[in-house]
């Protein structure tokens, strides 16, 4: 998926949560930053940690260096494409 889908993603997920339920699916879409979204940091994780409860079922965790890109959407979407791909690879052994 590209960049502009996992927005499109982010965004169908994010008005699910109760963080996100004042929010139009259009903002989010159109947002920049999760500041302009209203989203502490905090709350940008359990959101994280969310996604990865439904989406992997708890199969992957959170990793360090997602934290920093968190800041913005774009960064959010790629976090979601690496949750996703690492969900998708098989099981080492």
């Amino acid at each position: 998926m590209a960049t502009d889908d996992y927005r499109q993603k982010f965004a169908d997920f994010l008005v699910t949560q109760p963080i996100g339920a004042e929010l139009g699916h259009e903002q989010i879409v159109r947002a920049q930053t999760r500041d302009e979204l209203g989203i502490s940091s905090l709350n940008m994780i359990i959101v994280l940690m969310n996604y990865i409860k439904k989406y992997t079922d708890g199969s992957v965790t959170l990793q360090p260096e997602w934290v920093l890109r968190l800041n913005d959407v774009d960064g959010i979407a790629s976090v979601l494409r690496d949750i996703d791909a690492t969900a998708a690879e098989p099981a080492r052994s």
